[in-house]
């Protein structure tokens, strides 16, 4: 059995790093403070969507451009597509179209769009896309010592105020994509856990802790909210998975894992 240390730095919202010992995974940044590339660590910017609280063109900026690998959802693509999205204008042009930014999607060697049922490999890391009962894909990263899961914007999103069609459909939809998970080792796992479902904030994770049951879970989309991640872990602390309670923003752990 052989031991080895990963470190995860919840940033902000739905935003972790991953360091492992080869790699920087930096997951559905748009806003916070994300440390400093690593020497000798490739840079991988994963974003799960195009939501402006999931993803920030400003992950183009950070470090050295052609070193970093980014993994995009396709959806993100698209919104530099369409001349109605206000909040990618930019201010010092005529034009709706942000150009610095699109030249840096499309026809970069760096750069890796991914739609949802697809799989894409970099060097040792396979990346398997599932789809979302929102926007854009989650996603299942596995490398040879480590396999984790971001949600994205997966989850059953069953608000208060929906009909019963509504709730059943969203059910559906949501389990659909759960059950493609290949979780025959999943080792840690990000997924909201929103209080603005009130008393429907763990219908989501639930499922996926029955379903899935990953080794390690870090709550997330919590919008600040940080009493929630400590209510998720004391109401499953009698389950398999070890549900990991948030403090604030920029909260480093310290892992120790194990691998046959």
């Amino acid at each position: 059995m052989e031991k080895f240390d990963i470190n995860v730095t919840y940033i902000h919202h739905s935003c972790f790093t991953i360091e492992t010992k080869d790699y920087l995974f930096i997951i559905d940044y748009y806003k916070g403070d994300l440390p400093k590339p690593i020497l000798g660590k490739k840079t991988i910017f994963i974003a799960t969507h195009s939501h402006k609280d999931h993803f920030s063109k400003k992950i183009f900026d950070y470090g050295n451009f052609k070193e970093n690998i980014y993994i995009l959802s396709k959806d993100i693509v698209e919104l530099y597509k369409d001349e109605n999205i206000i909040y990618l204008n930019n201010p010092n042009s005529d034009n709706n179209v942000d150009i610095d930014t699109m030249k840096k999607l499309w026809g970069q060697d760096n750069v890796f769009i991914l739609d949802k049922d697809e799989k894409f490999t970099y060097h040792d890391i396979d990346f398997y896309a599932y789809g979302s009962t929102d926007r854009g894909i989650s996603i299942l990263i596995e490398l040879p010592y480590l396999t984790f899961y971001h949600a994205g914007d997966l989850n059953e999103w069953t608000w208060p105020e929906d009909s019963v069609d509504e709730k059943e459909k969203m059910r559906k939809d949501f389990r659909k994509e759960v059950d493609k998970i290949n979780s025959e080792q999943v080792d840690v796992a990000f997924f909201p856990v929103d209080p603005r479902l009130k008393e429907n904030y763990d219908k989501g994770v639930s499922y996926f802790l029955e379903t899935v049951s990953p080794e390690m879970l870090f709550p997330m989309h919590l919008w600040g909210k940080f009493e929630f991640s400590k209510k998720l872990k004391e109401e499953y602390s009698d389950i398999y998975t070890e549900i990991k309670e948030i403090h604030h923003d920029n909260e480093e752990f310290n892992i120790t894992m194990e691998v046959d």
